[in-house]
């Protein structure tokens, strides 16, 4: 009997709280540091020349396969991106392809609104994924730390590291 009681208390206690409400369209919610959202490709803000090196890593370690890249050869005898489809549908924000990227062109934006109403709006090319990278700040001015979407950002299992790397062994 005294459980339904304290029950019924906690019920009328939260009936007459205060509401917490955020309104979403004109008020959105922060985000936290290491969010994954779309993947987006960052450009050198001097020449506007993206960093991709078309190497091809984020396309083969995908597991869902939603990368596409076509590569053309340059004047220079190197490679250059000719294409590059993020098919955002089939993608599932593991950010593998952000890890692998041995120049950090690929990166996981803050972008989390992603709803259309047909599946062809899901597939982002190569100048509209440069347009959401541009609007992240300079990864290499900003420095390193948990407010920065690096990939190299600390991480909970850093203190581990310290922790180990002090430790004494009697050596």
């Amino acid at each position: 009997m005294m459980d339904e009681v304290k029950g019924f208390g906690v019920t009328l206690k939260r009936l007459v709280a205060p509401k917490v409400v955020t309104e979403y369209p004109e008020e959105k919610r922060p985000m936290e540091p290491r969010f994954r959202g779309l993947p987006s490709l960052r450009a050198d803000p001097d020449t506007g020349e993206a960093l991709c090196v078309a190497c091809g890593l984020c396309a083969r370690i995908c597991p869902t396969t939603c990368l596409e890249m076509h590569v053309v050869p340059s004047e220079e005898g190197d490679r250059e991106l000719g294409e590059f489809i993020l098919k955002a549908g089939r993608c599932m924000f593991c950010g593998l392809c952000s890890q692998v990227c041995p120049v950090d062109a690929i990166t996981m934006s803050q972008e989390y609104e992603l709803s259309v109403l047909e599946r062809e709006g899901l597939v982002y090319t190569k100048t509209e994924l440069a347009a959401i990278g541009a609007q992240s700040p300079i990864w290499w001015e900003s420095g390193v730390g948990p407010d920065n979407q690096q990939t190299n950002a600390p991480t909970r299992y850093d203190r581990f590291r310290e922790v180990a790397g002090e430790a004494d062994y009697g050596d």
